[in-house]
């Protein structure tokens, strides 16, 4: 940095160490550093205090760095298979979801399907209104309950599927990127990894608050 601003920034450190380990090797300090910018807070033993760390951004805090970059993958893939999704009749990727899933398992219950695709119960019912409405899906009475809606896929709404299929794989390459073959089962098994452990908290924990949830499921 210009004017030595980054060692202007570490002198006040250098300066408490010295004067409160009275030391001078290197390493020590180094230690040192790490847990003046990376305080422990008093709420959890596993929470930086971000307070303390006035010179340290969150967003190198390796939790969020690897949040942050999850997010933006997640909005490079939606860029992609909106572009995939362009001559297929199909508008979104929840659309796209939901005929996905019931080609795998036909004849799900709304409330089946919605949670499958990690839906919220109102935005599912509109879009599953809409392919109802487009002639994709189409409901009917389940045999033991009529109150409750089964959904199955029309002829309509199967061919779309399998037509997107194929635009979707070009998606799916794209988004790929360059992992080698290797690396690409690598990153999958640490993803299922991550996905095996949330489904569980969306599945039976997902009304619980974040303190809460933090407390349950990474503290302990």
């Amino acid at each position: 940095m210009s004017d030595y601003q980054l060692l202007k920034k570490l002198l006040p450190y250098l300066e408490k160490f010295e004067s409160e380990q009275k030391g001078n090797n290197l390493m020590d300090f180094s230690n040192y550093l790490k847990k003046e910018l990376l305080s422990v807070s008093p709420v959890s033993s596993n929470m930086p205090d971000f307070s303390k760390a006035e010179n340290h951004l969150p967003e190198q805090f390796p939790e969020v760095e690897f949040s942050t970059l999850l997010t933006d993958l997640y909005r490079f893939g939606r860029h992609y298979v909106k572009k995939a999704l362009v001559t297929t009749g199909i508008k979104t990727l929840e659309e796209f979801g939901l005929l996905a899933s019931l080609i795998k398992t036909p004849g799900l219950l709304k409330s089946e399907l919605i949670n499958l695709q990690l839906m919220e119960i109102s935005s599912g019912t509109e879009v599953l209104r809409r392919l109802i409405r487009s002639e994709l899906i189409r409901e009917y009475a389940d045999a033991n309950d009529k109150r409750s809606k089964r959904l199955e896929l029309t002829l309509k709404g199967r061919e779309t599927i399998v037509t997107a299929f194929y635009e979707m794989y070009k998606a799916a390459r794209i988004i790929r990127g360059n992992l080698s073959d290797e690396e690409l089962i690598q990153a999958t098994q640490v993803m299922k990894k991550l996905s095996s452990f949330h489904w569980h908290i969306h599945q039976s924990d997902k009304t619980s608050d974040i303190n809460l949830l933090l407390d349950r499921y990474i503290n302990n």
